[in-house]
């Protein structure tokens, strides 16, 4: 069991000397921001609550918890990843790392070993690594291509947001072919979307300048309707290639517009961005802010997947114009993605290590503080957990603490000894093992799957 040793006993703890990014520490709390941006606090933890952020050094009140200059972040929110996906590379690896590859390789996973208990068991592992290094609501995207899948995934879906309830705040959003809704069997999904308590999502992205946008508008047009009858809101996969003439997030903004939606838009990967004009690109922008649609980053696995060249070394990064959105007014957030799958062979769900990925990515270290936001606050405010990604009193005691005191020690590291609180006392930080999951690595496609 990995827990902290140092940590006092009792409900009421005195945790000082913490720095803490001044964008998730309440703003009325008594300190100033250094040039990093970070603000040194005490805080007093009673009940299970966050009872008071204080002046570091305030002679204590309580036991003493001394971070020494650490830093202490609120959990973290993980809104774009892929449970129901998540650890089959060892039985399906992708051997040229290709999108398309992929896309073939996960499908045929899916047909041949994807039952209630082998999805189950991935999904729990999941959730079990994210839960030790200190995330506290997750998004995932539930694939649906394959006829049957979805009522086996949502249904794997109900039982651990039930289960781990309390945990972390467990969401789901439907992944789709590019018709959307307009087809039968997708149309035929929404009824178990809308049970689960779910989002509509889908893929959206054009390859050629020749493929008419009006096909794709009609499809927003139906989707956004769709979504309004049922009270439903979006989650789509957007522009996730490297061609300039995949325009679809502008598009997806003006239905936005046009239909006057007025549930929630969250829009993932938005490569092409990044490639195209810097008029077309700034357009695009203005009708994102103006829509309100809020914008997830991949790093991590965009960077692996996009931009690949027989042969040859990639010639661009794989994300959208993350300073220039932030800088506009538009929410924008960093995710986990694929972790261990034919999209992405690496990742464990860390948030930090995300973070520090779009960072060194994204070149936003010069803001290091306000971007912290991204992996807290936002992604938190946009999936409604118990928090909202800020540390200030009256709030549950739940925040983990890094050694590493500025962002260059809290980045350099991969903060393996972090102490991650909740309800104000240490859980246990032992990560799964992947031995727990061999039994369900060997391809079970010479038998066929088995059924719930």
């Amino acid at each position: 069991m990995k827990v902290s040793k140092n940590w006092p006993e009792g409900d009421r703890i005195h945790v000082s000397n913490v720095n803490v990014p001044a964008s998730l520490l309440d703003e009325r709390a008594p300190a100033s921001a250094d040039a990093e941006g970070l603000k040194k606090v005490d805080f007093v933890v009673d009940g299970g609550k966050l009872a008071e952020i204080l002046p570091a050094g305030t002679p204590a009140v309580a036991p003493v918890f001394d971070a020494d200059g650490g830093q202490a972040w609120p959990p973290f929110a993980d809104l774009h990843t892929h449970l129901d996906k998540g650890q089959i590379w060892p039985r399906a690896s992708n051997h040229d790392g290709t999108i398309e590859t992929a896309r073939a390789k996960s499908r045929a996973d899916t047909a041949a070993n994807w039952s209630a208990k082998d999805v189950e068991a991935r999904f729990e592992f999941a959730l079990k690594a994210a839960y030790a290094y200190g995330t506290s609501a997750i998004r995932t995207h539930i694939d649906c291509f394959i006829p049957g899948q979805a009522e086996i995934s949502f249904g794997v879906f109900r039982r651990l947001r039930d289960r781990w309830s309390g945990r972390i705040a467990l969401q789901a959003t439907s992944l789709v072919s590019p018709d959307l809704y307009d087809d039968a069997e997708n149309a035929a999904l929404v009824d178990i979307i809308a049970e689960s308590g779910g989002r509509l999502g889908g893929l959206t992205f054009r390859l050629t300048e020749e493929e008419d946008p009006t096909i794709l508008a009609g499809r927003l047009d139906r989707l956004f309707a769709l979504a309004q009858s049922r009270g439903l809101d979006v989650d789509l996969h957007v522009d996730e290639t490297g061609m300039a003439s995949s325009t679809t997030l502008a598009q997806i903004a003006e239905a936005v517009l046009r239909s006057g939606f007025r549930g929630q838009v969250v829009c993932g990967h938005c490569c092409s961005l990044s490639v195209q004009e810097e008029a077309v690109a700034a357009r695009t922008i203005g009708l994102v802010r103006e829509a309100g649609l809020n914008i997830v980053s991949l790093p991590l696995v965009n960077q692996y997947l996009q931009g690949r060249l027989p042969g040859a070394t990639p010639r661009w990064r794989g994300i959208p114009l993350l300073r220039e959105l932030r800088a506009a007014g538009v929410n924008i957030a960093l995710a986990s993605d694929n972790c261990r799958d034919t999209y992405h062979p690496f990742g464990d769900l860390d948030a930090l290590e995300v973070f520090g990925g779009g960072v060194r990515i994204g070149h936003l270290d010069a803001e290091m503080s306000a971007w912290s936001a991204a992996v807290t606050k936002t992604p938190a405010s946009i999936i409604g957990g118990r928090e909202v990604g800020v540390l200030r009193p009256g709030a549950n005691a739940d925040f983990q603490l890094f050694a590493g005191r500025g962002f260059s020690e809290l980045l350099a590291r991969r903060q393996s000894d972090r102490i991650v609180v909740r309800n104000g006392r240490p859980i246990d930080t032992t990560l799964p093992d992947y031995r727990t999951l061999d039994h369900l690595m060997t391809d079970t496609r010479s038998r066929g799957r088995i059924q719930p």
